[in-house]
């Protein structure tokens, strides 16, 4: 194959955008479930109990509450992520603060039945995105806007066996909206000089202005799947839990169009790659595989005032291996993924000060599931490092309030989406609180 014909396959590939691919070409789990858990960069989720939060992480701990509570509250994302680079055409691709603020709730509730049975119930997001470049962004068909959003509704039941075995099920209904538009840019521009067109399509190719949408694909549906963990204690001080959530499956069944002319298609299809559809709206299926993880967690109280927590998690994506969107059995787009299993390390620390005051801090590094040749600047995933610090204020035995901050710092990479390449450096400020009451 020639290096024009690569090249122009690889953009017509792009500007078929039907780049649900986008929203999935980075790893976008979020940890944000409570604002205890932020402030020790989410150490030890699995076997710390200070609030009914880390029962969402671990179902075992239903069996650490001895009344029922509840708490309710959210996360506050304020990302700074910019793009920097110049298209084959000689146009910048500049472009600051691509991805928007945004509010993660959520809600726990848990309830002890005896002393060996409880159950728990919350509402949560594992996962989500957004980013959004103007409509007349020169990299437009791999910029866009692109947004997925999630809520996990979890119900779960626990049994103590013993005074050091707890174990924890639980079921997951997730709920997941995708919406993704893409624009031509100067792509008209780039395949209407890279020879491989026609005469006749290519003087028209050529005038697509910046803003044509050439991709709107939007869908919403749900996913099931559940959650296990046990938990370990030794004694009052010293615990450990052990937790998996399973991979959940979603079959979007959407509605996909392109203001591009349909007359182009013969000649894209002559590369598989359907694009135009006059701006009418046609159907078409994707496959969304949130990916299973497991975490091993220590709480350990090595002073009367003083305990540690760590936590070792591990997402698999690998199960993430291809992407593929159909209509009526016909492969709409094919993308080879092969994204890579990732580890998330935390370490924290409590400092239980009084009654009223404890005080909380923690470190942690995400390593990205993305491989080099596959990130995306619809979110330029990265390695990233968190400081997270908080505290909770008690006004008595039964309510009390927390607070927490992290500041997310990712490494500078370079993203090559043909015929772009980028450069990228991110980081994030996050603020969260969570009001809990005991009955």
């Amino acid at each position: 194959m020639s290096q024009k014909t690569r090249y122009t396959k690889s953009a017509l590939a792009v500007a078929v955008a039907l780049v649900s691919t986008q929203a999935l070409s980075a790893g976008f789990a979020l940890n944000e479930f409570s604002a205890s858990g932020l402030g020790r960069a989410y150490s030890g989720e699995g076997a710390i109990a200070d609030d009914p939060g880390n029962v969402s992480r671990n179902p075992a701990l239903i069996m650490m509450f001895d009344r029922p509570e509840f708490s309710v509250g959210g996360i506050y994302i304020d990302p700074d992520v910019d793009i920097s680079g110049k298209s084959r055409s000689g146009r910048s691709t500049d472009a600051d603060n691509i991805a928007p603020t945004a509010w993660v709730p959520n809600a726990h509730f848990v309830m002890p039945i005896n002393d060996q049975f409880g159950v728990s119930a919350s509402v949560n997001s594992n996962f989500g995105l957004a980013t959004e470049y103007n409509e007349h962004y020169t990299a437009g068909s791999v910029g866009g806007k692109t947004d997925l959003s999630t809520m996990n509704l979890n119900l779960s039941g626990a049994y103590r066996l013993n005074n050091h075995w707890s174990f924890g099920l639980g079921f997951d209904a997730v709920y997941a909206r995708a919406k993704i538009d893409r624009y031509a840019g100067d792509l008209g521009k780039l395949v209407a000089g890279s020879g491989a067109l026609p005469p006749r399509l290519a003087g028209p190719v050529s005038q697509i202005p910046d803003d044509t949408k050439i991709a709107h694909l939007k869908g919403d549906e749900w996913g099931f799947g559940w959650n296990a963990g046990m938990l370990y204690e030794l004694d009052k001080d010293n615990r450990w839990g052990f937790t998996y959530r399973s991979e959940v499956k979603v079959d979007f069944d959407g509605d996909y169009k392109s203001e591009l002319p349909s007359a182009y298609n013969q000649i894209l299809g002559n590369f598989g790659l359907p694009m135009g559809t006059d701006g009418r709206t046609v159907g078409g299926s994707l496959n969304l595989h949130l990916p299973e993880m497991w975490e091993v967690s220590g709480y350990n109280r090595v002073a009367p005032k003083w305990a540690v927590h760590y936590s070792m998690a591990y997402t698999s994506w690998s199960q993430f291996k291809e992407l593929k969107a159909k209509r009526h059995g016909d492969t709409l787009l094919y993308k080879d993924e092969s994204f890579k299993d990732s580890w998330r390390l935390a370490l924290g620390t409590t400092y239980y000060y009084n009654e009223n005051w404890t005080f909380r801090t923690g470190v942690a590094f995400d390593d990205s599931p993305v491989p080099t040749n596959h990130r995306s600047i619809s979110i330029p995933d990265q390695d990233r490092v968190w400081l997270s610090a908080g505290t909770t204020y008690a006004f008595n035995q039964d309510a009390s309030i927390d607070v927490g901050a992290s500041y997310m710092h990712g490494q500078h990479v370079k993203v090559k989406e043909d015929p772009y390449e980028f450069r990228s450096n991110g980081k994030a400020w996050l603020f969260g609180t969570n009001f809990n009451y005991r009955f």
